[in-house]
């Protein structure tokens, strides 16, 4: 038992006594200088009552994760004043990922911290590993599957730090400070850590999951084994509506996860839904496949292989993501490569049809310079402003003569018309020579200066990714591309410096550069995150990540943490195709020996370059 040898030196607080439930922990955070108490007419109170706010919270993570505040010369939020002392440590939190930043430019320091927020603070600052709990449901009846914040809430719970209220989590309840120091402590030191209530189960892996179900009928049973005929069997129900993850499909039952384990539900109950949580809709065509292909869980080669189809299967197509259909294989939904299929002709009726209009995804235009439109209703305008008269509108997909470039408006030329388009919204086509040429690029090694990122020993994150981020802009330049980088020494742009600096520079995409850190030091590999904000063009950074992470996994021999969506400040802001890639842990071995060999570094850096041009090189 832990034992506080001097109360007065941790605070001697007047509202907490020994038998307080968080004595320990709140004594263990005073004394690490984590959390203070208030002084009044000469007595000091914790008021452990109290709710605890966002501004509070961020300083006290950054302490607590061993972390110091940032110098601010600019506010990145207009509620939070540069010169306070609590403007270094919101910077630094969010720099550091541990909040994620409000789209009207504010951080709210004085609005309570709810519980959904607090378990992704607590899993972003104590670098606890998310990737076992995606994908699956939550122990607690009120953290659907669908949840944003169900992988950190899992992650805390699976961790011993927090145990809910009953069943439920109450994802939107406030947080007192009492309830937080308990769950700093935990998240600080194993010590404090609660045993899970359910021993010798194995958690279900999510790498597994098939698919994903809702529930057609209201108090459909769920089951440990496929037992329809005992009541002693059910471990709980779920609503009409109500969504769970599937691992297999074993004749009329379904292998879902519930709670913490594994269970069953009826099938015959069950509609299966595609990977966004939607129903699959109606058929749009069918395709028939011109080899052998995959039946991918996710619209993604780096997801769960469901199962192979043969050559010369015919299958429904429900709609089209990214390059590849969704379609269902006996009764299950999946995705399969578009290009690997062919549309099943239509008996044409005996009257001539009309000529059908020209595929949007195909080049119909000529020129050195094309634009594929990467938006909806994108606007022509007669002049190159914002103002001007719309002289017409570009669809997602539609490709554009581009005439020429001054600053972020280009000229075009459609279907015989010219007009002007902010570039932002075109990816820029080489159709002579290299696909890089002439391409602005930003790279943005991450950290610099007095914010050295993660470390390990004297191994630097800002050091790792300057020296990479150099070699990727040597390698870039020599095809011809224009490339500038956010710091080219031992400097510290903000973070919206870095976001100035690029549409300054009219940047054209974005990479920012960065390496890992975790507690537990068996996490490892390679995972690249994109942003997405309404009406953007975020398909354009999940294939920019893709191309990116997919060859840093192969060519460095990498674990695949795939890419992922997290509005990162620096990519949520930009209005290009911007990606953040984390190249590894300096906290696993494995990944510090390569971070640490200038040879492997080389190979990171030319991964990172093949994937830009890779990615240019989609039409």
């Amino acid at each position: 038992m832990f034992t506080i040898h001097n109360a007065s030196a941790s605070g001697g607080f007047e509202d907490i006594s020994p038998k307080h439930e968080a004595y320990e922990e709140i004594n263990y955070l005073v004394n690490l200088g984590v959390i203070k108490g208030y002084t009044e007419k000469g007595k000091t109170y914790f008021k452990p009552n109290n709710n605890v706010t966002r501004g509070q919270v961020a300083k006290m993570v950054v302490v607590a994760s061993g972390n110091k505040p940032l110098v601010v010369n600019k506010s990145s939020f207009t509620d939070v004043a540069v010169g306070s002392e609590l403007s270094g440590y919101v910077e630094r939190a969010v720099q550091l990922g541990y909040f994620a930043t409000n789209t009207k430019g504010q951080f709210l320091p004085n609005k309570p911290l709810t519980r959904d927020e607090m378990s992704h603070v607590l899993t972003k600052a104590f670098n606890l590993d998310t990737s076992k709990y995606e994908n699956i449901d939550s122990p607690f009846d009120d953290v659907d599957i669908t949840n944003p914040y169900v992988k950190y809430v899992n992650t805390i719970y699976y961790n011993g730090i927090t145990k809910g209220s009953g069943q439920n989590y109450n994802p939107g309840s406030q947080v007192t400070r009492a309830q937080f120091a308990l769950f700093v402590a935990r998240a600080k030191s194993e010590k404090y850590r609660l045993e899970l209530p359910v021993k010798g189960v194995a958690v279900p892996d999510a790498s597994q999951v098939i698919g994903l179900v809702a529930s057609t009928t209201d108090g459909l049973n769920i089951r440990k084994s496929k037992d329809s005929s005992s009541n002693a069997n059910i471990v709980g129900t779920v609503d009409k509506g109500g969504k769970l993850s599937v691992y297999a499909v074993e004749g009329d039952w379904l292998k879902v996860s519930s709670k913490d384990t594994y269970a069953y539900i009826s099938k015959k109950y069950a509609q299966f839904l595609d990977a966004d949580g939607n129903t699959l809709g109606n058929v749009q065509k069918q395709v028939t496949t011109t080899q052998s292909i995959n039946l991918y869980v996710k619209p993604t080669s780096s997801s769960k292989v469901i199962s192979t189809v043969n050559n010369k299967v015919k299958l429904p197509v429900y709609k089209t993501v990214n390059g590849y259909y969704l379609t269902e294989v006996n009764g299950l939904p999946g995705y399969i490569v578009a290009n690997s299929t062919e549309d099943v002709k239509v008996e044409q009726p005996s009257t001539p049809a009309p000529k059908p209009t020209p595929d949007p995804n195909t080049p119909s235009v000529t020129g050195d310079l094309l634009g594929r439109v990467t938006v909806d209703n994108l606007n022509i305008r007669q002049e190159a402003n914002s103002t001007s008269a719309v002289v017409s509108k570009l669809k997602k997909g539609e490709y554009v003569q581009v005439n020429s470039i001054n600053g972020y408006w280009a000229q075009v030329t459609s279907n015989g018309q010219k007009g002007y388009v902010h570039k932002s919204y075109l990816k820029l086509l080489n159709q002579n020579g290299n696909p890089l040429k002439d391409r602005i690029i930003i790279i943005d090694p991450g950290h610099g200066g007095s914010d050295v990122g993660t470390l390990f020993d004297k191994i630097l994150e800002k050091n790792i990714t300057l020296k990479v981020g150099t070699l990727v802009k040597n390698k870039l330049e020599a095809a011809g591309a224009n490339v500038l980088m956010s710091r080219t020494g031992d400097t510290f742009p903000t973070l919206q410096g870095r976001v100035d600096f690029t549409h300054a520079n009219y940047g054209e995409i974005f990479v920012s550069i960065h390496v890992n850190s975790a507690d537990n030091k068996a996490a490892k590999g390679t995972e690249t995150f994109y942003a997405q904000t309404s009406g953007d063009m975020y398909e354009e950074d999940i294939d920019l990540g893709t191309f990116v992470n997919n060859q840093i996994v192969n060519n460095v021999n990498m674990e695949n943490r795939k890419v992922k969506k997290f509005n990162y400040h620096v990519i949520v802001n930009t209005n290009i195709p911007a990606v953040l890639v984390e190249l590894g842990f300096l906290s696993n071995s494995e990944d510090r020996a390569k971070l640490s060999d200038d040879k492997y570094l080389e190979l990171f850096a030319e991964s990172i370059y093949k994937g830009i041009l890779e990615y240019y090189s989609k039409q």
